[in-house]
């Protein structure tokens, strides 16, 4: 409690200051501390069907000490109140200050990065291709967290050593899992790969495919409740045309048990379009069917519609409606309904948000 608190006061104290500067330390010998963050309020009918207003609120430190011409010590931590992390605070009350992303690791250049902690995944070049809205949640890759609960979503999980780097238009990243005393994981590995092809005035196109598997390690005490792995891969791609972004993906996951239990199996469908009408404002679409079969037997049928206006090149006013069509899910343990991004997958919600950005 100390520690949250102390946080959010840091959050408070510091937020006024970095919206003059990012840069709050630069050395002789070419190291560097920058802090950003972003702020924001939101109103939405979405978890509870009554209209209730939330506060968004995220803090970054980023630093980079040269070591020599090629290599750079490199490192980030990103906090979140509303996170729904687990990294920090397995219990995550609502007003609480947690983990995004933690890690250290080292900048070779052309060589690549080597990064450890609570990464910044190379998955994410998968899951961006539907992550493109403010009013939404990740659906892809979400059984994850049966086999670490620290992998609230696929792409950011504790304990995480992972190599990247690009060849031309080439970009590639592979990670080794871990893991650590807040999960019980005996292991884990993913890979991304990502190539972008310029068609010059057909556009660009960037196809991308992934994978991850994890491994829990399976005691007297485990908290994974039978779940013994995770499997998940996808393919996708982005499609660039000028002001037009379009997207789409397509992922399988499964978790296995022990205990007897049927495999859960995701399928997870993502279309986006994205356009820049101008400088001011921004379009976006989209449309998202999962089915799970065997587990709870979650459906989605998502249709989402949002605009972007910019007030600066930092702060934005956002409205969205999410058309949703789909049924809750079931826990086959405590026979609870299971929901997706804290409301049912069958209510549809609004989404209005003012978000600043330093």
């Amino acid at each position: 409690m100390k520690t949250r608190n102390c946080m959010l006061l840091m959050l408070a104290f510091l937020a006024p200051a970095m919206t003059q500067a990012a840069e709050v330390y630069k050395g002789k010998d070419g190291s560097a501390v920058d802090i950003y963050g972003r702020l924001g309020f939101n109103i939405s009918d979405k978890k509870t069907g009554d209209v209730q207003g939330d506060f968004d609120g995220r803090l970054g430190v980023s630093g980079r000490q040269p070591v020599n011409d090629t290599l750079s010590l490199i490192g980030l931590a990103q906090y979140q109140v509303n996170s729904a992390e687990y990294a920090n605070n397995v219990e995550g009350e609502n007003d609480s200050l947690t983990a995004r992303y933690v890690w250290a690791g080292l900048d070779m250049a052309e060589y690549g990065k080597i990064t450890g902690g609570r990464v910044s995944s190379g998955l994410i070049m998968f899951t961006d291709i539907g992550d493109v809205f403010a009013s939404s949640d990740v659906s892809t890759g979400r059984q994850a967290r049966h086999i670490d609960p620290t992998a609230v979503q696929v792409f950011r999980q504790d304990g995480t050593v992972q190599y990247q780097n690009s060849f031309g238009q080439l970009d590639f990243s592979t990670a080794y899992i871990i893991g650590n005393n807040t999960s019980d994981l005996d292991y884990g590995y993913n890979a991304a790969l990502r190539y972008t092809l310029d068609m010059g005035d057909a556009g660009k196109l960037a196809p991308v495919i992934a994978f991850q598997k994890t491994r829990a390690e399976l005691s007297v005490n485990s908290r994974t409740n039978g779940a013994e792995s995770f499997t998940y891969g996808g393919i996708g791609t982005r499609y660039y045309l000028g002001s037009l972004m379009l997207g789409y993906l397509y992922s399988q996951d499964t978790v296995t048990y022990s205990n007897g239990n049927a495999d859960s199996k995701d399928k997870n469908h993502e279309f986006t379009a994205v356009y820049d009408i101008n400088s001011d404002w921004t379009v976006r679409a989209g449309y998202r069917y999962l089915n799970n079969q065997g587990g709870d037997k979650l459906e989605l049928r998502d249709t989402t519609f949002e605009a972007q206006y910019r007030l600066t090149p930092r702060s934005s006013v956002y409205s969205a409606w999410i058309l949703r069509n789909g049924h809750d899910g079931q826990n086959l343990l405590t026979g609870r309904s299971v929901s997706f991004g804290g409301s049912s997958a069958a209510e549809s919600f609004y989404h209005l948000g003012l978000r600043y950005e330093f």
